[in-house]
């Protein structure tokens, strides 16, 4: 009896195994997907906006870098509009409060050593010693300022990188972008 017991233990084992993987694995994609994006937030005086809030947006259109589509900060500008429009707040261009959007870039240089790698080809280039890529970082903050005593009350700042789950390519990624930011205010 003891041995048919081990022989079922044997046979287990493996199943069990197989199972925690597959636990494992759904786990992790359920957190891969509720994931959020990078943020970092500041406030003067644990400031919070007041219900129905006057607000007017503005926008660094002029300020925008070349690779920065134009388009894409005035979606997000109307995200920020409709948003605080959504949770009670009015939009007036005559407003003191105004919350600023702005949208830059810069470039994250990564040293690539190499280090893990045994082969001397890796992704279709021969192997080259301390090589060094630049990838662009796209960066959007939103700040609520007052414009009478010309303060920042509250600014919120988030990045992406281009082809990132993040990048507000569309209106609803835009919107998600924006109230990930805007929903601590």
């Amino acid at each position: 009896m003891h041995y048919i017991s081990h022989i079922i233990e044997r046979l287990l084992l493996p199943m069990t195994l197989k199972r925690n993987f597959l636990i494992f694995s759904v786990i992790s994609i359920f957190a891969a997907c509720t994931s959020s994006p990078f943020t970092e937030l500041n406030s003067r005086d644990n400031f919070q906006l007041e219900e129905e809030t006057s607000f007017k947006i503005q926008l660094n259109k002029d300020l925008l870098p070349v690779e920065m589509d134009p388009i894409l900060i005035e979606n997000l500008g109307d995200a920020a509009k409709d948003y605080l429009e959504g949770v009670g707040h009015q939009f007036s261009e005559d407003a003191v409060i105004s919350i600023d959007v702005s949208v830059t870039t810069k470039e994250k240089i990564k040293y690539d050593d190499f280090r893990f790698y045994g082969y001397p080809m890796y992704r279709s280039y021969l192997y080259e010693p301390d090589r060094i890529n630049s990838v662009p970082e796209f960066f959007l903050r939103i700040s609520v300022r007052n414009e009478q005593s010309d303060k920042t009350l509250w600014t919120g700042l988030t990045k992406w990188r281009k082809g990132s789950s993040y990048a507000p390519t569309d209106i609803p990624s835009a919107e998600m972008l924006v109230e990930n930011l805007l929903v601590n205010l």
